[in-house]
């Protein structure tokens, strides 16, 4: 029974009785269970987990942080292969951080770039969402922890990603909680499956900062999104940009540090919304428009706004926040 245990969580490549070898002696066994009950809830989440020198295991990782990379890594979904690059940034994300980050992963897709990110709500969420099936999110605990709960549950956001055909990947046992330092441990992996990592908003004690900083020990290069002085969201990219990071001011910045080439904008539909109200929404865009301030301009009536705005909500055309509305997607 314990064989066919190990067999069926090891990746292709894997040696089974190496692999529970490895979990046995993992930093973080604790007061875990016993390895048959790891490798009992890695087959429970649909897991497969691969040891460092395997096939399955990213090479370019290895060769890159061999001091820091995981001895396994444990992997719901696709691992993706090909240039990478991680987008992070803040939790408390503003609806222009989380325009942006979506406006770049969204270009990184479809130009065959993968995102990593941190699988974490705000910027990482934004990020995972638009890069659909071509993105990776690095979990900061083990598959069987349930964090964050919004990601975590049911229909959530992870297993949306692993159905698309993305990956949820955690370099933990799977029921390691998501202490401190294995969050670091966390940004230090999402620095490493990266060619280049692009931080969109973070404070001026931001975990993005610590990203980045790994990021730089690795080699791998830093962008940073320039944002709005007068917004703490800001304080994270602009520390960034004066120790000299490269400005991410467009997606061509970002495909350029992985040496990727763009390809061309997703076929526009129909819109919902009338020409006035569009063009407001363009002009402002990724920055969203208190629905009062949309009204004020376009003068049109509060019944005829919501109207308009309801049927763009249900066709996806705009997403409304606590902010203001945006459009879901770069105008043009």
């Amino acid at each position: 029974m314990s064989e066919a245990l190990w067999a069926s969580v090891a990746a292709p490549g894997t040696d089974p009785d190496r692999l529970r070898r490895a979990v046995r002696d993992a930093p973080d066994r604790g007061l875990a269970g016993s390895v048959d009950e790891d490798a009992a809830a890695w087959q429970e989440h649909g897991v497969c987990v691969t040891l460092r020198g395997d096939p399955a295991y990213p090479a370019d990782l290895a060769a890159k942080d061999p001091a820091g990379a995981p001895a396994f890594l444990a992997v719901r979904g696709q691992l993706p292969r090909g240039p990478a690059v991680a987008i992070v940034g803040a939790r408390r994300a503003s609806g222009y951080g989380v325009a942006v980050a979506a406006w770049l992963a969204d270009a990184a897709a479809r130009a065959g770039v993968t995102v990593i990110s941190g699988g974490a709500v705000g910027i990482d969420a934004a990020a995972h969402q638009a890069a659909g099936r071509h993105t990776v999110a690095v979990l900061g605990c083990g598959h069987a922890v349930g964090y964050p709960h919004p990601h975590a549950r049911r229909g959530g956001l992870f297993d949306q990603l692993a159905e698309a055909g993305g990956a949820v990947v955690s370099g933990y046992l799977p029921c390691t909680p998501p202490r401190p330092h294995v969050v670091r441990a966390r940004n230090r992996l999402v620095a490493g499956l990266a060619d280049a990592l692009v931080v969109v908003e973070g404070g001026a004690r931001s975990g993005s900062l610590v990203t980045a900083g790994h990021a730089a020990d690795l080699g791998v290069p830093v962008l940073a999104v320039p944002g709005d002085v007068r917004q703490p969201g800001s304080a994270a990219p602009h520390l960034l940009l004066a120790e000299g990071a490269a400005p991410c001011r467009e997606p061509a910045d970002l495909l350029a540090a992985v040496g990727a080439s763009s390809v061309g904008a997703a076929p526009s539909s129909p819109s919902a919304l009338p020409p006035p109200i569009r063009e407001h929404l363009a002009a402002s865009w990724p920055r969203p428009i208190r629905l009062d301030e949309l009204a004020r301009r376009s003068g049109m009536s509060t019944g005829q706004l919501l109207a308009a705005i309801t049927a763009a909500r249900v066709d996806r055309e705009v997403v409304e926040g606590h902010d203001g509305v945006r459009l879901r997607a770069a105008p043009g």
